[in-house]
């Protein structure tokens, strides 16, 4: 197979050449950009130029989207904020979060000398974050840097939403509202319908709309207040008074303008606290509201995330962005993670997607039962019974029959994880019922696999989809895991013959249709039916229905690499051109793990990584390659790859494959070498919690000290440790024996603890890093733009 990138700057030079032939007849428009001069020397990388955030409270049904230009923007309005007495409307790109992964945010802009840094963050009113009562919070702090005396001008405003942009979005990269659940028990993005007719006054600090309160402001810093928009206007210059005579959606209204007088040096708070719904004037909530203090709630938040994470899985490199990422990543799903009655939700994000899909919770369950909890997997896989219809068919997307194999599998995977026989019984007759829906439909289905669909979605082409057949054979093997866990031999007899049948009948189309699309697996097993990548990717990871070495495999990784732009996967839509899609590469590089192409998987760590925002959000598609980096309505972040990022920095750690545990499957050279260090702590598998660290000590060796606290020893009949491709001559002792080193692969003894590494010498082209990626791409981007548009930057 052809490996796409071995070096940094050599995905870069196979982006540039590649190119996509252009249709007879159809126009090519040259991709706009936006000026290298975004990314800013000295600040942190945002690949997004138009980024969105999300904060919000674990188990809360909504949240509120901190905008790309620093507003906050919930289902009931955006409070918006200007600076200077010119009052220029706010615009901070660049965002970090306290600490690299809490979900506290802070992002600063300066205006005539003067430094308004903001930090924004959401939390329950109550004593515990349980998701009720929900309102934001915001501190600008006015600084004055300089060594004379000035005045800092801030003016806030509310209105309900940006200028509509399209029919489908409101406003500039905002969510649509309200999003609607597609199902009973969906959470619902909570808001209110635009009323222009609405009244705004001012009670004490708080600003009210038809006697309910949208934001606090502080009062003792003696603003001045204009509730009505024809004030506005005259306050911020912008035209006469009766320039406008009704309200519409984007009119900012209640205002509040502070001057502050800083001296050298000198900083000021000015706090700011929004409910995620308005709050009656009188009611408790609002005294609640009132009475709390920045400082205690921000803390309280602090608190409550560190607790959770600490408990759970680690993973530490010694790059922060590493890091950063896959702790970030667990917050964003579970501030996803939606509490609706008694049943559990797990959402893409609060913003955009904000639903159930079976396929993404797939991941999600997955993640959360690697990362050691079980019980929030658990709580995420009993919603799954509702998606079961009448039929025993899973379904959460109408005609999407991706869902009866990944529900099935996810089943068997929070079994294989927690070894729970009462949560087996339990889920047992939902899994007999699916079985009986899949019998009778590959039994009126001529071809005898899954059944022809058209939802337009995903691999985009109806017809018989290719990974609907792998995932329902997943779902197979699952189902006779339980039969035979439970002791039910017949159904596990019958199970298995179903699944001979499944697969002879489908590597029958397969094969054709893999040699009419040129020895790769396509996305379709019908004749000329093209499609986009998305189920094809699947033959192999989440379970090896093909050979990894399979040359239809081998075929498909090339064609798909050999169509990565910056670095990770494109996706296709009939007629739309060609997108980048973020999380999607991660199927490859989970396939590029098993078969034993580190040095690919960790140059696709790189460009995932690259692709994030710099407060560590993945994005879905809807950016072109080399264009405008604005994913537009499409928001982050992106809770499926969270959750996907997790599942692959996991796996490049720990990974099981049948009774096998693999260690380090993918390291980069840069965590790598004398006091540098990786550390693993409650990696949970089939057969225990594990933990290691391989600290380097000395310039040519190393130490992996490990513990497998094998619950189910009898499960696990070897641990293998992988050696990196960087280093040569690599010798082993294990608990002071020698051992051989064989294909790069160590079998370490069951039981053993210490490995002694040596090595003669490092590859000199391994030069990788996520510092390196960035540069570089930032270099190519500059390239791109002088060349289309003539600008030098001089």
């Amino acid at each position: 197979m052809r490996i796409f990138a071995f070096t940094v700057c050599a995905i870069f030079a196979s982006a540039i050449a590649a190119q996509q032939p252009v249709a007879p007849g159809k126009v090519v428009v040259p991709l706009r950009m936006v000026s290298p001069s975004i990314d800013e020397p000295g600040k942190p990388f945002s690949y997004a130029s138009r980024s969105t955030d999300q904060i919000s409270v674990m188990h809360a049904t909504a949240g509120t989207e901190i905008t790309p230009e620093g507003y906050l923007y919930s289902g009931y309005g955006e409070l918006m904020f200007f600076l200077g007495i010119d009052r220029q409307p706010l615009s901070s790109r660049i965002r970090t979060l306290e600490e690299g992964y809490l979900p506290i945010v802070h992002y600063s802009q300066q205006h005539d000398g003067v430094e308004y840094h903001f930090t924004a963050f959401a939390a329950s009113l109550g004593k515990e974050q349980d998701g009720t009562h929900v309102a934001n919070f915001v501190r600008v702090t006015v600084s004055n840097p300089s060594s004379t005396s000035k005045r800092a001008f801030l003016t806030t405003a509310w209105r309900y939403q940006a200028e509509q942009t399209t029919p489908y979005q409101s406003g500039d990269n905002r969510f649509e509202r309200p999003v609607e659940g597609k199902q009973p028990g969906d959470p619902q993005q909570q808001g209110a319908p635009f009323r222009a007719d609405a009244s705004y006054r001012t009670a004490d600090d708080a600003y009210l709309q038809d006697g309910k309160a949208i934001y606090l402001f502080p009062a003792d810093s003696s603003p001045l207040l204009r509730p009505y928009f024809r004030e506005f206007y005259n306050l911020l210059d912008l035209g006469p008074v009766g320039i406008a005579t009704t309200l519409t959606p984007s009119t900012p209204v209640a205002t509040a303008q502070f001057t502050v007088n800083l001296k050298p040096g000198e900083t000021r708070d000015l706090d700011f606290k929004m409910p995620l719904a308005p709050l009656a004037e009188n009611s408790d909530e609002l005294a609640i509201l009132r009475a709390s203090s920045f400082n205690e709630r921000k803390q309280q938040v602090a608190d409550f995330w560190k607790k959770l994470l600490d408990r759970g899985l680690v993973i530490e490199t010694p790059e922060r962005k590493v890091n950063d990422t896959f702790r970030t990543s667990l917050v964003n799903d579970l501030l996803s993670l939606n509490k609706v009655g008694n049943q559990y939700v797990q959402t893409i994000n609060q913003l955009h997607y904000h639903g159930f899909y079976l396929r993404d919770s797939a991941d999600f369950v997955r993640m959360y039962d690697t990362s050691s909890y079980p019980e929030i997997g658990r709580q995420v896989l009993d919603f799954f019974a509702t998606k079961q219809r009448e039929n025993g068919n899973f379904l959460s997307q109408e005609g999407q029959y991706d869902g009866w194999g990944e529900a099935l599998w996810t089943y068997g995977e929070h079994y294989r994880m927690t070894h729970d026989k009462a949560f087996a019984a339990e889920v047992y007759p939902r899994i007999l019922h699916a079985v009986q829906w899949l019998e009778g439909a590959l039994q009126k289905e001529p071809l005898h696999i899954m059944p022809s669909t058209d939802v337009r979605d995903n691999e985009f082409v109806p017809g018989h989809l290719t990974g609907y057949n792998f995932l329902a054979l997943n779902g197979l093997q699952s189902a006779q895991m339980f039969a035979r866990e439970l002791g039910h031999p017949d159904d596990e007899k019958r199970f298995h013959q179903l699944e001979l049948n499944l697969r002879t009948a489908f590597m029958v189309q397969l094969r054709k249709a893999s040699e009419a699309a040129g020895g790769k697996i396509p996305p379709s097993l019908d004749p000329g039916a093209g499609g986009t990548d998305w189920g094809n990717l699947l033959s192999v990871t989440p379970e090896e229905q093909l050979n990894p070495l399979d040359p239809m495999v081998t075929a498909t990784l090339k064609d798909t690499q050999s169509r990565y732009q910056e670095g990770i996967m494109t996706y296709h839509q009939d007629g739309q051109g060609e997108y980048l899609h973020h999380y999607l590469t991660i199927k490859n590089t989970l396939t590029e793990l098993v078969r034993g192409e580190d040095q690919q998987a960790i140059s696709e760590l790189y460009a995932v990584l690259l692709h994030t925002s710099s407060t560590n959000a993945g994005f879905e598609y809807s950016i072109r390659p080399w264009g405008d980096r604005d994913f537009s309505g499409n928001l982050a972040p992106h809770g499926w790859f969270a959750a996907e990022y997790r599942n692959l920095l996991r796996n490049m750690m720990v990974r099981e494959r049948g009774n096998e545990l693999h260690l380090l499957s993918a390291v980069s050279p840069e965590w790598i070498g004398e006091d540098k260090s990786i550390r693993v702590e409650r990696a949970a598998t089939y057969f225990g919690s594990v933990s290691f660290t391989l600290t380097g000590t000395g310039a040519s060796s190393a130490r992996l000290i490990y513990t497998v606290d094998a619950t189910q020893k009898n499960r696990l009949k070897q641990v293998v440790a992988h050696l990196p491709w960087f280093l040569d001559g690599v010798t082993a002792t294990v608990d002071d024996r020698p051992v051989t080193v064989t294909n790069r692969q160590l079998i370490l003894p069951i039981g053993s603890h210490t490995v002694e590494l040596r090595w003669q010498k490092r590859s000199i082209d391994a030069t990788m890093s996520y510092e390196k990626i960035v540069d570089a791409y930032k270099q190519e981007y500059r390239r791109r733009y002088e060349e289309q548009t003539g600008y030098d930057g001089r």
